[in-house]
């Protein structure tokens, strides 16, 4: 029974969490994307590269993921 509604919500919750990640949550804003490659000193399409890369992999499994 818990099973099933943890299924259940998941289904619910899914579509909308995964929107959220893609389009705030897993964004650096610019600024602080110029300040990372500062400190880093590295190039800003770099650190542009990683936020991709993870990004793609956080969402990846997070759509694979049942409960």
């Amino acid at each position: 029974m818990r099973q099933t509604i943890l299924r259940w919500s998941w289904q619910f919750i899914k579509p909308i969490l995964l929107r959220w990640l893609r389009e705030r949550a897993l964004r650096l804003p610019e600024q602080q994307r110029d300040a990372l490659a500062q400190r880093l000193g590295a190039p800003v399409q770099t650190v542009e590269q990683i936020e991709t890369a993870l990004r793609q992999l956080t969402l990846y499994q997070l759509e694979r993921w049942t409960p």
